[in-house]
């Protein structure tokens, strides 16, 4: 009988080992060129995507979320390890330059910078390819993760 058991067990090991590599397969990241971007944003504003917010990313250290603002959006960073804190304080002197208000939270520890921009699909998209270009040094060829 322990025969049995073991080898049911075995099995309901393997199945759970096969749903977690199948729901592990369904949640890779998107891929897009900042070119891309508008099209993302779009659904977004449509309420067609699975979150309230999305992001882009593609060094780990550049991650761009956006938040919706009625029909416009707004651009928010979070600054989660200390090498981060560099561009933090460059995204704050950029909504400076460019007098957009900003809030700034901390939530454990860890800065977050909410740009308010309330700019409409278009302007967001020049915005953030303007801040991924100056500010992290990537380039239309970048390919960036959509995050969540």
């Amino acid at each position: 009988m322990n025969i049995f058991k073991s080898i049911i067990n075995n099995l309901k090991a393997i199945k759970a080992s096969y749903n977690l590599e199948k729901i592990k397969d369904d949640f890779i990241a998107k891929q897009i060129q900042i070119y891309q971007l508008p099209k993302e944003l779009k659904l977004f504003l449509e309420n067609k995507t699975d979150f309230d917010f999305i992001g882009i990313y593609s060094k780990g250290y550049d991650y761009i979320y956006f938040a919706k603002n009625g029909n416009h959006l707004n651009i928010e960073y979070e600054a989660t390890e200390e090498s981060q804190i560099q561009y933090y304080e460059k995204l704050k002197n950029f909504a400076s330059e460019n007098n957009f208000k900003i809030e700034e939270e901390i939530n454990k520890n860890v800065p977050y910078l909410k740009i308010n921009t309330n700019t409409s699909l278009d302007e967001t998209f020049r915005l953030t390819r303007e801040i991924q270009h100056n500010i992290f040094g990537n380039n239309d060829d970048t390919k960036y993760d959509i995050v969540p």
